[in-house]
């Protein structure tokens, strides 16, 4: 499909505070209006596509509307530090790496009504530090790397049974106090919740076959980690020496807790 493309030129030309972007355009062109320091709404009726870096930097900018979105690409909106909620239709079919990295006011993003969106990408809400609610899309597979990276104010969120790979740091010092790790998800990359300081209680599924090293590890809260099989790949130090290792008798996770020194507790 040819997306008729609203460049920077003729963006800089009409840009003001409330901004509507013709009905014409299908796409916004790549750093279309990267740190501009005016535009603080924007309504964008038929824009499907969102190139590279095209709102980075726009410090003002608080709501941006986009009904029909379907790809927000690389940086496109990081460092807009005032923007507080995001809300994707049912559209959406990617998000490219860091799009909306250190966007450090954002509160709520709403993924509700999508069902086409299949990988969160690497660094996506990264270092969005007041972000509190997420709600995923329904058919979510992959959180890669670094998705949710010290997004402090993330207390709970809840993981679609569609969920398979959860990255290195994806929650890397997140405020979540409990998280429920969906039945049919196989791998846990590294340092995927480190520091997680609030952290409680955390059950393996059957499913997961890779724990990455220091997975759970700096989770001064957290007292259990319950896990009833034995994974193909374990890595060193997945939780903090005080955790108690929840497990089968005789299994291989009765042999990792003893080799670091770990509390038992079978099942």
């Amino acid at each position: 499909m040819e997306y008729r493309i609203l460049n920077r030129k003729d963006a800089l030309a009409g840009v003001r505070e409330d901004y509507r972007i013709d009905d014409c355009y299908q796409a916004m062109g790549q750093e279309c209006l990267k740190n501009n320091i005016k535009v603080r709404n924007v309504t964008l009726p038929e824009i499907q596509v969102i190139e590279q870096q095209a709102f980075c930097g726009c410090t003002a900018l608080r709501t941006v509307e986009f009904p029909k979105i379907r790809k927000v690409k690389e940086e496109a909106f990081a460092n807009c530090s005032n923007l507080k909620e995001i809300q994707f239709s049912e559209n959406l079919c990617a998000i490219g790496g860091q799009a909306f990295y250190k966007c450090k006011r954002i509160e709520n993003v709403d993924f509700s009504e999508n069902r086409q969106c299949k990988t969160i990408a690497s660094g996506t809400f990264a270092e969005c530090r007041q972000m509190k609610h997420v709600t995923l899309p329904k058919e979510l597979e992959v959180i890669e790397e670094e998705a949710f990276y010290k997004c402090e104010a993330l207390q709970e969120i809840e993981l679609p049974s569609t969920l398979w790979m959860i990255g290195q740091r994806a929650f890397y010092q997140c405020g979540l106090k409990q998280v429920k790790l969906p039945d049919g998800l196989t791998f846990i990359g590294e340092s995927a919740f480190l520091k997680c300081k609030s952290l409680e209680y955390v059950k393996i599924p059957k499913s997961v076959q890779t724990i990455g090293k220091w997975a759970f590890h700096g989770c001064g809260k957290l007292k259990t980690l319950e896990i009833h099989h034995d994974p193909d790949t374990v890595g060193d130090w997945i939780t903090n020496k005080n955790c108690t290792i929840r497990c089968k008798k005789g299994s291989k996770m009765e042999e990792y807790a003893e080799k670091y020194s770990m509390c038992l507790e079978f099942l």
